[in-house]
């Protein structure tokens, strides 16, 4: 528009608050992901057990079924108990973590590939906004996945089963909510760290799945060579499946006792948080060192 005209007026529309400024970028960013035909599929893909677990809810709780199998055999027993829930959760966080890796290396490398990272900074929003903007997105994604549908598990079966049931087992809702949401940090931070390093996305998702899975290959070794159990503290996953499984009191799938004591295994979750978080902030600047 020429300025000689002198039509430019500034905007004076609505402006966004201070603190949901950093949505902005979850909206886009979770609007890009579901554009995809494979990420929505990916999605609906994890949703699978929760119908499968809410169905063996109604099931569990119906006479007729019971019946039915009280006649075929008598040692079978269906109930739904604590170990039902650290189960659904142990099978969920397994696929939030395959989804993490085909979502996570979208979100950061972008921006930085393009420019885009100094255009945010240079306005009224902080580099702290910024990652919060994108954490939300794994945030909202794999809770959609985790703790929400266990609690929504909890609650139906409170709804079909006695009415004391949800009273002996509302201790649960906090270790369900708790270590989902510890999970859930840890594969977002790792995602957006990735993600902020390696530009290229095939690499990052290969990277991910390497820092989860690699690591823990390496501890079996260590074990096996040393004589000792300490290696399973590179075992991200496990030592998750473990804490999952003492938090609600059952013993875990694998069986025997816990090989790493609940205090380390909370120590290396919480330090791999943290170096995550500290190789995020090392990455985001709002401008560039060309040396030339």
């Amino acid at each position: 528009m020429a300025v000689y005209k002198r039509a430019y007026e500034p905007y004076r529309g609505p402006l966004e608050k201070r603190w949901s400024r950093c949505l902005v970028l979850t909206r886009y960013a979770l609007r890009d992901l579901f554009a995809s035909r494979f990420f929505l599929g990916a999605f609906i893909f994890c949703l699978i057990p929760v119908l499968l677990f809410g169905g063996y809810v109604f099931v569990a709780n119906s006479e007729v079924v019971q019946t039915v199998f009280s006649l075929v055999s008598r040692t079978v027993n269906l109930q739904v108990e604590t170990r039902f829930f650290a189960i659904f959760l142990d099978i969920q966080a397994s696929l939030v973590f395959l989804l993490t890796c085909w979502a996570g290396p979208t979100l950061v490398a972008g921006d930085l590939t393009n420019g885009a990272l100094p255009l945010f900074l240079s306005r009224p929003f902080s580099r702290s906004e910024y990652v919060v903007g994108k954490f939300a997105v794994l945030g909202i994604l794999l809770s959609c996945l985790t703790w929400v549908p266990a609690l929504l598990l909890l609650f139906l079966e409170a709804g079909l089963s006695p009415k004391n049931w949800l009273g002996a087992h509302l201790w649960m809702i906090w270790p369900m909510v708790w270590l989902s949401v510890v999970w859930i940090a840890l594969l977002s931070l790792v995602a957006l760290a990735t993600s902020a390093w390696v530009k290229w996305r095939i690499v990052a998702i290969g990277v991910i799945f390497g820092l989860f899975v690699f690591p823990a290959g390496l501890g079996v070794v260590m074990d096996a060579v040393l004589g000792t159990n300490w290696g399973h503290l590179l075992d991200l996953p496990y030592l998750f499946g473990e804490l999952l499984f003492a938090g609600l009191h059952t013993h875990p799938l694998r069986g025997g006792q816990d090989l790493v004591p609940h205090p380390a295994a909370w120590a290396m979750l919480f330090a791999a948080s943290a170096v995550s978080l500290w190789l995020l902030h090392v990455r985001l600047r709002a401008f560039d060192v060309v040396r030339g």
